[in-house]
């Protein structure tokens, strides 16, 4: 007896997965020079104060400025690589979402090319997510530590910020005699005193929001300015944070915006909050916040056999990092190797224009 296999009762494969949004990393874009050949990457940085011009007596000739002092800053960005590898003899099982009927119809060139791309697309998910755990910890402590899948450190960087500009809270925000706004006030006095800006953005973990909504004269200052929803920073549309409006705190004029995005971590596998649930981001629009990029050196290019599976580019947003994927095989041709790698850093350059709120002792 002869069975056809037919398309019939076979639904359309589900895939659970969510792609990194970046809102964090976002803040920090490429500037000219960003991308680059070689190990490290400097800056020259200039500071000046706001002074005022003194007076002098007549005739007594004017007051001496230099205003050529400045610092060189080099920085040598981390390396990332992802890889997988993929056997030609896994062609011959059916694919997830394939039925058996056109599995059996479908050329194993076909199969490849969809396991590759797939492939592609995880491991650079994977990538853009630790570059937002770059921004999440430089905004959260100004230092940056990163480690491997044991826990040890492989890479880690003092920004050299202010400890002032990384305080908590006198009087916890769960404690009826909290004083969110004066707590949210004096930092931003600190920001502006120190990093001649006007802080504007606050950015809220989980809990802090809850806290701060709670609240009945943050509730009172909302429903006077009617929240304000309808000026959101373009760049930070379709981001995986949420806009909640504007609010006054002393002289500055702040954005809330709450983000509780997650990434797994490495070596126990929970899932961990970019922002921390009892911390305040605040930073300014005009904060400068860097993203340098070290190309990855590929100077054979990949395995010619099968360039045709190299990805044009990854992680292609417009101010986006190099990553440099490779297609290589055995000399067989039965096994295939794909790879990224990628050399990106954040660098805060404006460390004093932002800082960040524990609102939790």
């Amino acid at each position: 007896m002869t069975v056809e296999i037919t398309r019939e009762g076979w639904l359309q494969l589900y895939i659970q997965m969510r792609s990194p949004n970046g809102f964090l990393s976002r803040m920090f874009t490429i500037k000219p020079g960003g991308v680059y050949n070689g190990g490290k990457v400097a800056i020259d940085i200039q500071r000046f104060g706001e002074q005022v011009a003194i007076a002098i007596k007549k005739c007594t000739g004017p007051n001496l400025n230099d205003f050529d002092i400045f610092t060189t800053k080099e920085f040598e960005p981390p390396s990332y690589g992802e890889a997988f590898p993929l056997d030609v003899c896994d062609l011959v099982d059916r694919m997830a979402g394939v039925d058996p009927y056109t599995a059996a119809y479908t050329e194993y060139a076909g199969q490849l090319v969809a396991k590759m791309a797939q492939g592609f697309i995880l491991i650079d998910d994977k990538i853009k997510r630790a570059v937002e755990l770059q921004a999440s910890q430089i905004l959260q402590t100004g230092t940056l530590v990163l480690t491997d899948e044991n826990g040890a450190t492989v890479y880690e960087i003092d920004f050299k910020p202010k400890t002032t500009h990384f305080p908590t809270v006198t009087i916890d925000w769960d404690q009826a005699t909290s004083t969110k706004i004066a707590d949210l006030q004096a930092l931003a006095n600190i920001i502006r005193a120190d990093g001649r800006i006007d802080p504007n953005r606050l950015i809220f973990g989980e809990l802090a929001l809850s806290l701060f909504l709670s609240d009945e004269d943050i509730k009172a200052r909302l429903d006077n300015q009617r929240m304000e929803l309808g000026q959101i920073a373009p760049e930070m549309v379709d981001s995986g944070a949420t806009f909640y409006g504007f609010v006054w705190v002393g002289t500055y004029r702040f954005e809330i915006w709450a983000y509780p995005d997650t990434y797994e971590d490495p070596q126990t596998g929970d899932p961990v909050n970019y922002v921390g649930t009892d911390k305040v981001i605040m930073t300014s629009t005009r904060t400068r916040l860097d993203m340098a990029s070290a190309r990855v050196p590929l100077p054979l290019g990949p395995d010619p056999r099968v360039a045709n599976l190299v990805p044009a580019r990854m992680s292609s947003r417009t101010d986006g990092f190099d990553v440099t994927p490779n297609v290589y095989t055995t000399p067989n041709g039965k096994q295939i190797m794909g790879e990224l790698e990628s050399r990106p850093l954040l660098i805060p350059v404006h460390i004093d224009g932002f800082g960040c709120l524990d609102v939790i002792a």
